[in-house]
């Protein structure tokens, strides 16, 4: 008994890089600082959606909707931490 392998090679695409102008640089050193409060801030109404619908803590600001979960808010948290991470390495480079 044989068995055959067959590989196929995809060919990679590779982005060229692309200067980044002082303004736009400076803008970006910007977002990065606004970014971590503002994670902070998502965080805490997680921890504040989580604890009411734990019965710890006042009603949420938001009852209904989309935004009324707490993984939402700690997902937003999350994105905006790893954004943070990745501008502040693609502005290292530039």
């Amino acid at each position: 008994m044989s068995v055959k392998v067959i590989v196929r090679v995809a060919p990679v695409f590779v982005l060229p890089e692309v200067r980044l102008n002082k303004d736009l640089i400076e803008a970006g050193h910007l977002l990065i600082h606004l970014l971590k409060p503002a994670s902070m801030a998502a965080f805490l109404l997680a921890l504040w959606r989580f604890s009411s619908d734990l019965g710890w803590t006042a009603d949420f600001l938001i009852s209904e909707g989309v935004w009324s979960h707490w993984q939402l808010w700690a997902f937003s948290g999350l994105s905006m931490l790893a954004g943070q991470s990745w501008l502040t390495r693609r502005l290292q480079r530039a």
